[in-house]
């Protein structure tokens, strides 16, 4: 996957990062967004729990999604500013196959 980054500025009231980027996927579907938020903490350097990504949109028929997320500069500060339902979305998944079935 390639990275393409189109904004990126710091918004020193809310104390965060905010991006916006493309990410190229030639050959493979939409990525998974904990997968978009392990590339983001190893291209700016930070704990995955600083980053939310707000919206992940492939168009259709098209290789290229739009990635919208925002790194905290403080874990809580994150946990204070976003909403409830893109906190739950951002929760690494809990799947867990049962066992014996």
């Amino acid at each position: 996957m390639k990275l393409v980054k189109t904004v990126d500025k710091y918004n020193s009231a809310l104390k965060r990062r905010e991006l916006v980027f493309f990410i190229d996927h030639v050959l493979s579907g939409t990525p998974r967004l904990y997968d978009v938020k392990k590339i983001i903490a190893q291209e700016y350097n930070t704990n995955e729990e600083k980053i939310y990504v707000l919206k992940l949109e492939t168009l259709t028929g098209t290789n290229r999604t739009t990635v919208i997320a925002e790194i905290y500069d403080q874990k809580e500060r994150g946990e204070a500013l976003v909403a409830e339902h893109i906190k739950k979305r951002n929760l690494p998944s809990r799947r867990t196959k049962k066992k014996g079935k």
